[in-house]
């Protein structure tokens, strides 16, 4: 971003809170949190570290930090020396003008984390001493003041950072290389001269604020890596040479030394508290005969969630997370052992300090997802039996539809706030209504297309024999609904005029989770009147 766009921004924010605080960092304890707000931090006694979504940063008086929200943080002091800060909270957006509207939009400093600012920068440190002398103020006049002044000394750091050369030596650099490279052959003597320190100095040093030795620091990188990658097909050997180690037997005595069990007999044994992160990961796990520590909230995704006996039975005792503001610091104290998510999802690298994480990538292919999950934890019988079950019943309920109906055509429609959104063969609702149940596409529709985004108009273009309408939780959809069914291009498709219309209750989301799969094939077989009675 050029210096006159990210400035330019800068002068955009807009502050709705202002909050200043002191803390004081507890000696020989770790406090990890998942940052709520924006905060700006000044040092001003003592000195320990401070880690920001994975990344170590050394902490001495005087320095600064600016933290996000949904940062993964911890801080750690030195025993002898506590750490003071200085704490300015805040929340604030973005206004933005597009003609005669204003629009609100999320923050985006060009620079987080630590901000190296020069230490003769005068005019910031007035600027913080101000806000803290301050902060019993109280009055309307006061505030306005304080968010006057928080501007203006976010403009200012920012200022500085960009005129800053960040310093190439020291604690911080040795730190990063350790963090990032743990995989390659460090030598304590490399990261001592990194540091600027002697051997015995940086040893002495870095257990002092760390708690642990740096070559213990470099076990931890690999350890944690490797139980992340032990979720997966991966040879041992592989694991090994990815995370450092040439010989995989050596790896081998060294991970079950510090875990307590051999790498090969990790995920079957001793993994047991796994916390899921997307929609229909829950119902891979209870599958497989085992209870997830956490799930997803259905509540703001669908209008009403019915809940799934099987699932039910195992799910309701565990964390239920917010879809839209999943709280890490409560998915911190279940203690996973491993934490399963999807590439639906925005990585985010702050789960990796919680536990092992995962990434999935989505298929519509469940047998086989469920078979390769099912290797790596020791559950293969449990797969082999939903696969033999979900043929059977998908062998039984295709014969029963087309007895009825004969060869029929059928659609999903999702109904936002925004669109129409029809669905085709490339997403959990084409396996269900296609590859499960026998329906066939309209005939004109896209087969490459997992879906299409459409106006009433164009409903026409793909009528079907039978149409499956979803709607979002929200009142805008709902108008949209009313909308559509007001339109004469809905009133003419051949659906609509015979009654084959129906409620697609939650079914887009429970078909996500191969349990869920087999409860939306009856509950579509049901719509039908077809059942299994």
């Amino acid at each position: 971003m050029e210096e006159n766009d990210w400035i330019k921004r800068l002068e955009q924010l807009f502050f709705s809170a202002v909050h200043v605080c002191d803390y004081t960092s507890n000696p020989g304890v770790v406090q990890r949190r998942v940052w709520k707000r924006f905060a700006i931090c000044r040092v001003i006694a003592g000195k320990g570290s401070l880690s920001m979504d994975n990344v170590v940063h050394t902490v001495f008086q005087g320095e600064w930090f600016l933290l996000k929200p949904g940062m993964q943080v911890e801080f750690q002091t030195d025993k002898e020396a506590p750490v003071r800060y200085h704490i300015i909270l805040f929340s604030c957006v973005a206004l933005t003008r597009s003609w005669s509207d204003w629009h609100t939009e999320a923050c985006d400093f060009p620079v987080t984390g630590k901000l190296h600012i020069p230490s003769n920068a005068r005019d910031t440190q007035e600027m913080m001493d101000t806000l803290v002398s301050g902060k019993y103020s109280f009055t309307s006049l006061e505030k306005t003041r304080r968010k006057h002044l928080l501007h203006e000394l976010l403009i200012q750091l920012m200022i500085h950072v960009k005129e800053a050369t960040p310093p190439e030596v020291g604690m911080d650099r040795a730190l990063e290389y350790m963090t990032h490279q743990y995989m390659k052959d460090i030598r304590i003597e490399q990261m001592a001269r990194m540091a600027g320190l002697s051997v015995n100095h940086f040893i002495r040093t870095f257990k002092r604020q760390f708690n642990m030795t740096p070559i213990e620091y470099i076990l931890k990188q690999r350890m944690a890596k490797a139980k992340q990658l032990l979720f997966s097909s991966d040879k041992i050997k592989d694991i090994a040479e990815q995370v450092g180690y040439k010989d995989e037997h050596y790896f081998s005595r060294v991970f079950k030394k510090n875990e307590g069990i051999a790498p090969t007999l990790y995920m079957k044994n001793k993994v047991n508290r796994i916390a899921t992160l997307y929609y229909g990961l829950d119902d891979y796990v209870i599958t497989l005969g085992l209870r997830p520590v956490s799930a997803l909230s259905y509540g703001q995704r669908v209008a009403r969630h019915v809940a799934i006996p099987a699932l039910q039975a195992h799910s309701h005792q565990g964390l239920i997370l917010d879809s839209f503001n999943q709280n890490y610091d409560d998915l911190r104290r279940v203690q996973p052992d491993l934490i399963i998510t999807s590439d639906r999802l925005e990585p985010n690298e702050s789960l990796h300090r919680i536990a092992p994480t995962t990434m999935l990538e989505h298929t519509n292919h469940f047998g086989e997802r469920l078979l390769y999950m099912a290797d790596i934890m020791g559950r293969t019988e449990q797969a082999v039996q939903w696969i033999e079950q979900h043929t059977e019943l998908s062998r039984v309920l295709r014969g029963r539809i087309q007895s009825r109906w004969g060869k029929q055509s059928a659609m999903f429609i999702r109904v936002t706030s925004h669109f129409y959104r029809m669905y085709g063969l490339n997403n959990q609702t084409g396996a269900l209504l296609y590859d499960d149940l026998g329906f066939y596409l309209p005939r004109d529709f896209p087969e490459q297309q997992w879906a299409v985004e459409c106006k009433v108009r164009d409903l026409q273009l793909y009528d079907a024999d039978h149409v499956f309408v979803m709607v979002d939780p929200t009142e805008e959809a709902r108008a949209q609904l009313r909308q559509l069914q007001q339109s004469s291009a809905w009133l003419a498709l051949k659906a609509v005029q015979v009654g084959h219309v129906y409620n697609a209750g939650d079914i887009f989301f429970k078909t996500l989770g191969p349990t869920g799969r087999m409860w939306a094939m009856r509950y579509v077989a049901e719509q039908l009147g077809v059942t299994l009675r």
